[in-house]
């Protein structure tokens, strides 16, 4: 059976992998160590292994780096002149695995038509996924915006409720009654929880990107 028979069907996406894919891929196809190396080295994406010639090298280098050095345990045998030997199949499992990425870029590249529809559908697709994102950002308020907004709610509820409840001096003050967290997610999206000083958190929900503190008046 040849060296390359783990290779015979690599993912479509194999030459734009990145990061936490890219070591997955890698952790399947040749193992842990050997993608605990290619981080070690930062190489994140299979474009830049691919402009690697060997990996391998940085072993021949006088590193001082306690992780080079237990991955070289891993990798390697020691032999009795202290020095190491790089375990064959290591070796050509890396050898291999460029040898058969080589061979699916040269594939892509002989075939621009198809490329250039798969090109077509990948911008379409991050377009579709990005519009509601970019759409929610430029319609969020800054985070001291949205701050201000849900301490004026609150305020104005306290004011219309003073007399309901019979208290003249009715107020909830920040820092005191409530602890009031707003941040943006990854996305930009608005996030805000509010923390009673019972203890109790509560999440906030939103209105057309503007923050409501509806919940916490049912909590009190």
């Amino acid at each position: 059976m040849p060296i390359s028979y783990h290779f015979d069907h690599l993912p479509s996406n194999v030459l734009s992998l990145p990061g936490y894919d890219f070591f997955q891929f890698i952790r399947t196809i040749l193992g842990e160590p050997e993608a605990k190396l290619l981080n070690k080295i930062s190489v994140k994406i299979t474009s830049s292994l691919l402009l690697i010639e060997d990996p391998l090298y940085i072993f021949n280098q006088d590193i001082d780096d306690e992780e080079l050095d237990t991955l070289k345990e891993q990798l390697g045998f020691k032999m009795k002149n202290d020095t190491f030997l790089i375990k064959p199949g290591v070796s050509s499992g890396f050898v291999s695995l460029e040898q058969a990425l080589k061979e699916k870029l040269n594939q892509q590249l002989k075939h621009p038509t198809k490329r250039k529809q798969q090109q077509n559908i990948n911008t379409s697709l991050i377009s579709s996924l990005t519009t509601p994102i970019q759409e929610a950002r430029t319609s969020s308020l800054s985070l001291s915006e949205h701050k201000s907004h849900a301490l004026n709610l609150i305020k104005k509820w306290c004011n219309e409720n003073r007399e309901n409840l019979n208290l003249e001096n009715f107020h909830l003050e920040e820092g005191i009654d409530f602890m009031l967290n707003i941040d943006f997610d990854r996305n930009s999206v608005v996030q805000a929880t509010i923390k009673c000083k019972c203890g109790k958190v509560i999440s906030l929900c939103k209105n057309d990107q503007e923050i409501q503190v509806s919940n916490f008046y049912k909590h009190l």
